[in-house]
């Protein structure tokens, strides 16, 4: 790998290119040149236009018949008086996007007759081939090794020239293998791929370079689109494009849709901004990550205001799914992804979440409301601050025990103005417009309330001497307590038989597997069981720099899944 990386960084030179002339007009045109020389050099070699970008002054070289062009192309007439090759002023304009290493062609002629093609043989007169893409609604496209090796000006391809490479640019791109362009389904190719950067169960993320832009962006490439893959697949893209179809209504903490591709043949792409990568791996090795914590908070306070207002619930709140960049001060700017398990409050029912995230009512299989995601935002919280070194406890207790734990660390003095987030009683907790107002000053929180009194002290040593037991909630007027979990295999114990069966956390404490009939064919709970943070990468892991993403190609169903009897329990 540290030879690949050196390779790479050798390799990371301006990109260089020649214009070489491919017909009679193109010669005239690269002739005339020799007038603009300080603007425009000529290759020795192969007579053609030399377009260097070493020079950090100069990213972009412009073609047309205006005098004010670096390249003058004439508006002139065929050999036969066939009319005139309508060139304008400004024709076209090759640039380069500094941060990404790629060229780009830009078509600015009013006939918008700027064109890119590969050879209609095998093979270029230089001994290459090459595929061509064509011009999307920008009207600017990617030139690289072996795409758009031919560029023409004007009608009927009047001045045609053949694309050489000395330098091809594309930075941290493998310079040993040809480009993939994508996506591979679809004939109209809009990126080419990087690298991959993560996986699921439902398809694998790719950071690729928009051959439209220039630019790095994020695309997951779905598999198995079909039955539940499919249908939760639909629910997150049309509960993103609520919130993203319209600028006016487009949240900055909550990651966007780009564009969408996909077929009647299973398959789809989701695009969407490639962010630095996400808060579980953010926090490794911050020794004070109490500011991170506090920017999380309030953030994803305004992420889940805005999609409860387009009454949606997210139900998977964890570090994974928060997504983080720099903003244009330096600052971290954090978004919300993974909208796989999202739904209308008044349709969701089944278990879903991922430890130790999930809030009591979706693990209880009760009545579902926005209120999940204030819970789950504050075990995020409290992961992130990492108090009384809860990352790790979390791999150690079942879900019911994390419960209780949250409970109580809500009532330490420091967390007076968010222990609400923690009430057991979803219908005790804010809404996260007022939970912001409350941390704004705007309603007074006092440690007076019943449950939170008397919890000062070394809280490590009181959950030593707690007995967490399954059964230990106040089950106040919310049912039952002893959960029916469609789709996940509840814990028989969290300790190992030689742990003796004593309270208390356990080394060897492992989760029981999950089971049931899951979506799509995978045999899996909705539930994704916790991690330990900083723990090596899993490629079926989906917290990936870039979240779950799906595509959209039909309208979301109607319900999760109509309920059937099962063994005396429902099963969603």
């Amino acid at each position: 790998m540290a030879d690949y990386e050196e390779d790479e960084q050798q390799e990371a030179t301006p990109p260089c290119l020649i214009l070489a002339p491919l017909n009679s007009a193109a010669r005239k045109a690269t002739e005339s040149v020799r007038n603009n020389y300080h603007r425009c050099a000529l290759d020795s070699d192969s007579n053609g236009l030399l377009l260097d970008f070493s020079d950090p002054d100069r990213d972009s070289y412009t073609f047309g018949c205006g005098g004010d062009t670096d390249i003058h192309i004439p508006d002139t007439r065929g050999s036969k008086g066939s009319g005139s090759s309508q060139i304008s002023d400004l024709q076209a304009t090759i640039y380069v996007v500094h941060d990404t290493g790629a060229v780009l062609l830009k078509d600015h002629s009013s006939h918008q007759n700027t064109e890119t093609y590969s050879p209609s043989h095998s093979s270029s007169s230089s001994g290459h081939g090459g595929v061509a893409v064509k011009f999307h609604r920008s009207r600017s496209i990617l030139l690289a090794r072996g795409i758009n090796p031919r560029i023409s000006f004007g009608r009927d391809r009047f001045y045609q020239f053949e694309v050489r490479w000395r330098s091809d640019g594309l930075y941290n791109f493998n310079k040993y293998e040809f480009y993939v362009l994508g996506p591979r389904h679809a004939k109209h190719k809009k990126y080419v791929e990087k690298a991959r950067v993560g996986g699921g169960a439902y398809g694998e993320v790719w950071s690729v370079l928009d051959v439209t832009n220039g630019e790095l962006v994020a695309v997951k490439k779905f598999r198995n689109l079909s039955g539940k893959n499919l249908d939760f697949a639909t629910r997150e893209v049309a509960n993103l494009f609520k919130i993203n179809k319209h600028k006016s209504i487009q949240h900055e903490h909550i990651l966007q849709i780009l564009d969408s591709a996909g077929g009647d043949d299973g398959w789809g792409e989701l695009f969407m901004p490639l962010m630095e990568g996400n808060l579980k791996t953010l926090i490794e090795g911050v020794e004070n990550p109490d500011e991170i914590a506090n920017t999380v908070l309030r953030q994803m306070l305004l992420a889940l205001q805005c999609i409860a207002a387009h009454n949606i619930i997210h139900r998977d709140i964890k570090p994974e799914n928060v997504l983080w960049q720099y903003d244009q001060y330096g600052n971290y700017h954090f978004c919300l992804g993974d909208f796989g398990l999202s739904n209308d409050p008044k349709l969701a029912r089944t278990v879903a979440g991922t430890e130790p995230f999930m809030a009591p009512e979706v693990y209880n299989r009760q009545p579902q409301s926005t209120k999940v995601d204030i819970w789950s935002l504050f075990a995020t919280y409290i992961w992130t601050q990492n108090t009384e070194q809860f990352r790790d406890w979390c791999s150690q207790y079942s879900v019911g025990q994390i419960h209780q734990w949250l409970v109580r660390l809500s009532g330490l003095p420091q967390y007076a103005s968010i222990k609400r987030m923690a009430s057991y009683d979803p219908r005790k907790r804010p809404s996260a417009a007022h939970q912001l107002a409350i941390m704004d000053g705007g309603e007074e929180e006092t440690l007076s309330d019943a449950g939170y009194d008397g919890l000062g002290g070394d809280l490590n040593a009181q959950f030593q001497n707690m007995n967490l037991s399954e059964e230990g909630y106040d089950p106040g007027s919310s049912g039952s307590t002893q959960p029916e979990m469609p789709y996940y295999e509840p814990y028989p114990a969290p300790y190992d038989e030689d742990d003796g069966g004593q309270a208390g956390p356990s080394k060897r404490y492992k989760p029981a597997p999950m089971g049931g009939d899951g979506p799509g064919g995978f045999q899996q709970a909705y539930v994704k069981m916790y991690d330990p943070p900083y723990a090596p990468r899993d490629d079926n892991d989906s917290g990936t720099a870039v979240p779950e993403m799906w595509t959209q190609r039909q309208m979301p169903t109607t319900s999760e899944e109509p309920a059937r009897k099962h063994k005396g329990k429902h099963r969603a």
